[in-house]
Formats: structure tokens, C-alpha cells, sequence
């Protein structure tokens, strides 16, 4: 096998679903008394079982089973260049490490919310439309770093992984923009 690393992508895709689950367990014990948010879960398709608490998703573990073989194959048997290779792992690995990073700074904050419920008061009521917001300005967190490790590096690696992050930041918006259509109907 030309590229073993490409098993590290369901060990990523299943941490963000299973991270998302622990999350939205955590948050309830003490941060979402002062935080209400319509949806813990940004991602539409999976709003409704991780609201639900479902552990196992058929959906998602069919998906997680699909991206590494179509991965595989195309990494192990198609006929890509090595730099389209790299940029398509940088793409990949960064993003689902920017969303896992993401899940566990959360969990430390729910954690802290939990030992030290004294410091927190009040109540913020956020919609859905606020939330995403929020998540996508965070995303330039790892973006604004990431363009400027490709003016200093430009390895196909590091390029793949700015389109990968500016694919998930403009996710975000496509969430808001079909939120803001279903509110509209």
C-alpha cells in the first residue's frame, strides 16, 4: 500500500461524530443553562441525529466506509499525480483536524462550565443563523494562519489544506443560506 496514511480519515470522520455526541451530552449539564442554541450540530444533515443522541448512524458510517474506499482507490490504483495526491490529503486531514481540534476545545469548555458553574450567569439565546455565523468566523482562525504558510511554503500539501479550510468557511454560508430559505417557505 502506496499510502497508509489514508486510514487516518475514518479514525477523523468517526471522532467528529462521535466528539459531536459527547458534545452535545456535555454542554447540557451546565453551559447550555447561560448558552441556548437552536442546533449543537451545524451540519444539517446530521442535526436531527445528533439531537436525537444517536451513537450509531448508518448514514454517516456508510459515508465514513464510501470516502475511504473512493480515498483508497483513487489514491492506491488511479493515475493522479503525486502533487494532486498531496493537495487532496492536505485538503482532508486539515479540515477534519481543524473540526476534531474544535470538538475537543468545546469539550474542555463544558468540562470548566461544570467544575465552575459560578462563573458563568445570564442566558444568551442564539439562533441557528448566529451560531453558524459564529463557527464560520472561527474557521479563520485556521485560515488566515493557513494562507500564510502557502506564501511562505506553497507544497501541494499546505495548498490543499487552505482550499480544504476555505471549503468548510464557505460551508457555513451554504448552511445559512438553505436555513434562510426553509425560514422563508
Amino acid at each position: 500500500m502506496k499510502y497508509p496514511e489514508i486510514f487516518l480519515l475514518p479514525v477523523l470522520m468517526l471522532a467528529d461524530y462521535f466528539l459531536t455526541v459527547v458534545g452535545r451530552i456535555q454542554s447540557e449539564k451546565e453551559y447550555s443553562k447561560h448558552f441556548k442554541m437552536e442546533h449543537y450540530e451545524l451540519n444539517p444533515i446530521w442535526q436531527k441525529s445528533i439531537a436525537g443522541g444517536k451513537w450509531f448512524n448508518i448514514r454517516h458510517i456508510f459515508l465514513v466506509i464510501l470516502g475511504t474506499l473512493f480515498s483508497s482507490i483513487l489514491f492506491e490504483f488511479g493515475d493522479l499525480p503525486y502533487s494532486y495526491i498531496q493537495g487532496f490529503m492536505g485538503a482532508l486531514f486539515t479540515v477534519y483536524s481543524v473540526i476534531v481540534a474544535r470538538h475537543l476545545s468545546n469539550l474542555l469548555i463544558f468540562q470548566h462550565s461544570i467544575r465552575n458553574p459560578d462563573e458563568m450567569s445570564g442566558q444568551v439565546n442564539m439562533s441557528y443563523s448566529m451560531t453558524l455565523s459564529i463557527s464560520a468566523y472561527q474557521c479563520l482562525a485556521a485560515l488566515f494562519p493557513m494562507g500564510i504558510i502557502v506564501f511562505f511554503s506553497p507544497t501541494p500539501f499546505v495548498i490543499g489544506a487552505l482550499i480544504g479550510l476555505a471549503v468548510l468557511f464557505a460551508a457555513h454560508f451554504g448552511w445559512l443560506r438553505q436555513y434562510k430559505k426553509r425560514l422563508k417557505s
